[in-house]
């Protein structure tokens, strides 16, 4: 019987040792989680996204090799700049040939729209105030988007008109050849 309580008794231990090991991870957790939660910011409501939109202005044709040092110098004298952001394509990891730059005030995007058609790295910049973006637009792109499938747009299909005889009769024809067509 002496073995048997030994036995419960490393049982019990072994048990309460668990128990320890899995408060410590929780408290681990708990204080990574916070962590991670301090660095995230909530994406800005759709009146605080008109707001950012209407200090903002777009750049394009801006050379592929750009960076946003050089960015920033050519727009510095237009006024305090907050962000500037040069878009990636996803797949390619390369720039785009456009960037977006936010301004401290919306009288700084006029100063810098009449920046447009100013020589940057040897291209012809074309500056305009941003869009705001609506909810939506561009979501049917992808699968089965302009192509006809489900929803946007729609395939249109001509159909030829025969002046010279009827149509041709595809493959196999008369006798066996290709159907060709010939509409003169």
């Amino acid at each position: 019987m002496a073995a048997f309580d030994n036995n419960s008794n490393a049982f019990k231990s072994l048990e309460m040792e668990i128990e320890e090991e899995a408060r410590v991870l929780k408290e681990i957790q708990t204080e990574l989680s916070e962590k991670m939660d301090t660095g995230r910011t909530a994406p800005p409501t759709e009146e605080e996204q008109k707001e950012i939109d209407a200090r903002s202005v777009f750049v394009g044709n801006v050379e592929f090799g750009a960076t946003i040092e050089e960015l920033e110098a050519h727009f510095k004298d237009c006024g305090e700049i907050v962000r500037t952001t040069i878009p990636k394509n996803k797949l390619t990891k390369k720039q785009k040939n456009h960037a977006f730059i936010e301004f401290e005030s919306p009288a700084c995007v006029e100063n810098a729209i009449v920046m447009s058609g100013s020589t940057f790295r040897e291209r012809q910049i074309v500056v305009t105030s941003k869009r705001t973006n609506k909810p939506g637009m561009g979501a049917q792109r992808g699968r089965g988007g302009f192509r006809g499938g489900r929803g946007g747009q729609q395939t249109v299909i001509v159909k030829y008109v025969y002046v010279n005889g009827a149509p041709p009769r595809g493959r196999g024809g008369f006798r066996g050849g290709r159907g060709r067509f010939n509409p003169y």
